[in-house]
């Protein structure tokens, strides 16, 4: 049983290498999904405060073309003063001159509005535009190292995968469904026995078990966390 002891320990180490590459070959493209999806929130922002910035401007062009015809208005409105010969006519014209005046003067309000709501807006497009720059730098270079990364975790991942084949071939078949159902519960299914108490839960061991242990001519689990037991060369 000494040799299926050997052939469960580099099987777990096998294991524990799949596992650290298959979790990275899954966390490295989720993480460069992550920064592509930041990247788009900056880009999306600047889309929509883009869209704002062009309705402010249409509405600050109605509402100087409206400036100007009320203007247009005024003026001949001021010349036809000239041309009336009744009192009541002229202070009827009087009145809607005054009307006019007044209704440009809240419009010319209404632009200034307009038009620092149009310098805050292309001053916050400016800072998004900074930022999304900035982070797409940023991002760019860690999303080239992931990359690499992914690719070299491929390289190594078939070999791998090869290599545990070959280590299952030497593993019983009894004793496979006993280590992949320990493994499966507590992540790895051997642990080293040091001065009698099992590594992988810190628990102590009967002495009677622990010589067992010794001599590895059968699985022996721990009572505890039932990982399969083994000891140190020398021991």
């Amino acid at each position: 049983m000494r040799d299926q002891i050997t052939a469960l320990k580099e099987l777990q180490n096998i294991d524990i290498d799949l596992k650290e590459i298959e979790t990275n070959l899954k966390k490295f493209p989720n993480k460069i999904s992550e920064y592509n999806t930041e990247i788009n929130k900056y880009k999306e922002l600047i889309t929509n405060e883009k869209s704002i910035l062009s309705e402010l401007e249409i509405t600050q062009s109605s509402l100087e073309s409206e400036l100007e015809e009320n203007e247009q208005s005024i003026k001949k409105a001021e010349e036809k003063l000239f041309e009336i010969k009744t009192h009541k006519e002229y202070e009827a014209l009087q009145k809607e001159i005054a009307e006019m005046k007044r209704i440009n003067s809240e419009l010319e309000e209404q632009i200034l509005l307009m038009l620092e709501d149009i310098d805050n807006n292309e001053k916050k497009i400016t800072e998004e535009e900074e930022k999304l720059n900035s982070k797409e730098t940023e991002y760019a270079q860690k999303i080239q190292e992931y990359q690499i990364q992914i690719e070299e975790l491929k390289v190594i991942h078939e070999p791998k995968i090869a290599e545990k084949n070959k280590i299952l071939e030497r593993i019983n078949t009894e004793v496979l469904p006993i280590y992949e159902n320990i493994s499966n519960k507590n992540g790895q299914a051997l642990a080293l026995v040091v001065n009698e108490v099992c590594t992988g839960c810190n628990m102590n061991i009967p002495p009677q078990l622990y010589n067992h242990v010794l001599t590895q001519e059968e699985i022996y689990q721990c009572p505890s966390c039932k990982r399969i037991l083994y000891t140190s060369p020398g021991e």
